[in-house]
């Protein structure tokens, strides 16, 4: 996947994505849909672990512009020209934006409808690790058939009605980062941004 930014054009090539992952055909992540009841309201979707999702990802907080400036000077992230939205299969649904540091890491930050669990229950995912970001339950995860461990990291923050999704792509060219452990730079990211969030 390509981000196009004042800084350049950087490619995610490491491993299959979480998104591939939760979007893809035969993913037993969910085994319903996202349909209407008959006032219209959406239906939530339930996981094979019988936990369900809400039809829509968090709208309590907005990545693209309930980030301050001072945060994203402090990551020196600048923001891409594409939006991070997507509609996944079975109504999984991520909406936030893209980010880049020059010679840095690019990282999507995005609402997600997937909670924890749900990620938890799924054995395409391999957790990293789990942690608290400021009271909140978070976890770094991988794919399990994911080569580079090191140059990627799919980080959440629990959230009502999902989690905030850190998706950060870190290869060992990037001059500044390249060396680091990719779920440690989304770790401190997520120190920064999950303050930001509201208690729901």
């Amino acid at each position: 996947m390509y981000w196009t930014t004042g800084v350049g054009r950087f490619v995610m090539t490491v491993g299959r994505s979480i998104r591939a992952i939760v979007c893809g055909a035969g993913i037993a992540l969910l085994v319903g849909g996202c349909g209407t009841d008959n006032e219209g309201t959406a239906t939530p979707v339930t996981t094979t672990t019988g936990l369900a999702i809400a039809a829509e990802a968090p709208s309590s907080f907005d990545p693209c512009t309930d980030i301050p400036q001072d945060v994203l000077a402090s990551e020196d992230l600048r923001r891409g020209v594409t939006d991070a939205n997507v509609d996944g299969a079975q109504g999984i649904k991520w909406r936030g934006c893209r980010y880049v540091a020059p010679d840095s890491y690019a990282v999507g930050i995005t609402t997600t409808n997937l909670t924890l669990g749900a990620v938890r229950g799924n054995d395409e995912f391999a957790v990293r690790n789990e942690y608290t970001v400021d009271g909140r339950p978070a976890i770094a995860v991988d794919a399990v058939d994911q080569s580079d461990k090191r140059a990627s990291c799919t980080f959440y923050v629990e959230m009502a009605g999902g989690s905030l999704e850190l998706s950060m792509s870190n290869p060992a060219s990037n001059a500044k980062t390249g060396q680091l452990d990719t779920c440690g730079l989304a770790l401190g990211l997520a120190e920064k941004v999950a303050p930001l969030l509201p208690d729901e």
